[in-house]
Order: C-alpha cells, then structure tokens, then sequence
C-alpha cells in the first residue's frame, strides 16, 4: 500500500521538514517517492494568466529534492504541474492518484486550524479530497 509516496514541496522554510519526513518514511517502507511542486497561477485582468513564481523556480525546488532524497539511496523521480489559485489541493490529489501514491507528505503554510476554516489552507482541503493517508508536516 505504501510503496509509492507522493511528497507535494514548495520553496518555503516548511519544505526541509517535509523532505525529512518523505525520507524516513521512504526508508523505512522502502518506498519511492514522487516530488510534486504545483506551479500556481491566476488570472489577472488585462495581463491574463500570472504564475506566483517562475518556471525555474518551481523545477529548481524539485530538482533539489530529488537530490537530498538520491543522496540518502532512495529512488526519486519529479514533476512540476501547474494549477489556477485556489486548486492546488485538487492537482496534488491527482497527481497522487496518477502517479498510484498510497500516501502523500507535505506541509503546512502555518495557518491556525481556525484560520484554515476560514481561509481554507491547501492541507486542508487536500484532506478533505484525498481517498488515501495525508501527513501534515508542521
């Protein structure tokens, strides 16, 4: 069931506690583990479609991950999606359905549970779409 981890990272301080956790998990289930990074984008008026950081960026932080988890002999692969704002949640949950993933890793954006009521955080809502485990790394 866990042979497959998908792990969802970002260019944030939460992306190395993620990563730590892909590892260890990984290590001890002898899984593979899929990076994802969502490059997320909006549409902006007259400037049409927007994306919050480059493309680079977002290969760059996946490239990295596969190295720290190569470096610690587990077999990595990844993979950059885009989505519109506000859908993030439902590209990893693809993602990790495509890619066969019995878990996904990732982490939390430091919102409060009651903040993440309100404003609806990408943890969040990827558990409440998710049909499999979701480890939220603080």
């Amino acid at each position: 069931m866990f042979e497959k981890i998908l792990v969802a990272v970002d260019e944030s301080e939460h992306a190395r506690p993620v990563l730590e956790a892909a590892a260890a998990f990984a290590t001890s289930l002898q899984a593979e583990v899929r990076v994802l990074h969502v490059l997320e984008s909006a549409f902006v008026g007259r400037a049409g479609m927007v994306s919050y950081e480059s493309s680079d960026a977002a290969h760059h932080a996946v490239t990295e991950a596969i190295a720290a988890l190569d470096a610690r002999g587990i077999k990595a692969s990844g993979v950059v999606r885009s989505a519109l704002h506000g859908r993030l949640a439902l590209e990893i949950n693809e993602e990790s359905t495509e890619y066969g993933a019995g878990m996904v890793i990732m982490g939390s954006r430091g919102l409060t549970d009651l903040e993440g009521i309100f404003i609806g955080s990408t943890s969040h809502r990827l558990l409440h779409v998710s049909k499999i485990p979701v480890l939220v790394v603080p």
